[in-house]
């Protein structure tokens, strides 16, 4: 099974929005460097067979983004909302796994995106930092790269 893990673009901070953090939007500079990460993103590497997204506004943003330059189907799935553990994106990411040429992105948040790949991939042996907007490939349950967004900008 190969996934991109991608973490949502930059979202309005949480002091300066009031109401329910599902709703928190992404800001205009996260917008910006989402339109030009995925649309480079997107020229250089596999683009994805499906896009799996929590239902947050942040997520669903940058998952749509990302659908504009990749022509494939968007989901969302509330199991990978805010607070997601490992056996939510287990449970996730099992739904697909009869297809193992099957290329799938999780749109998702921190801490829950790294504390699953760390997890699945090493049993909690690895540290990993994914910044806003960044991309972790992994194939088979092994990392094979991971895209910072500002290196694609």
């Amino acid at each position: 099974m190969k996934i991109y893990f991608i973490r949502h673009a930059h979202a309005v901070s949480r002091n300066d929005f009031e109401g329910d953090d599902l709703y928190r939007p992404l800001s205009e500079k996260g917008i910006s460097r989402a339109e030009k990460a995925f649309s480079r993103f997107s020229n250089i590497f596999k683009k994805p067979d499906v896009i799996i997204s929590s239902q947050a506004i942040r997520a669903k943003k940058t998952a749509e983004i990302l659908k504009k330059y990749c022509d494939c189907d968007l989901f969302e799935e509330p199991l990978i909302n805010p607070g997601a553990d490992f056996l939510d994106y287990e449970s996730v990411i099992k739904t697909y796994d009869d297809d193992s040429d099957k290329l799938i992105a999780l749109v998702g948040h921190e801490p829950d995106l790294t504390k699953f790949i760390s997890f699945y991939i090493s049993e909690g042996e690895l540290y990993l930092i994914l910044k806003k907007g960044s991309i972790c490939y992994v194939d088979n349950k092994s990392l094979m790269g991971l895209i910072q967004q500002k290196l694609l900008l």
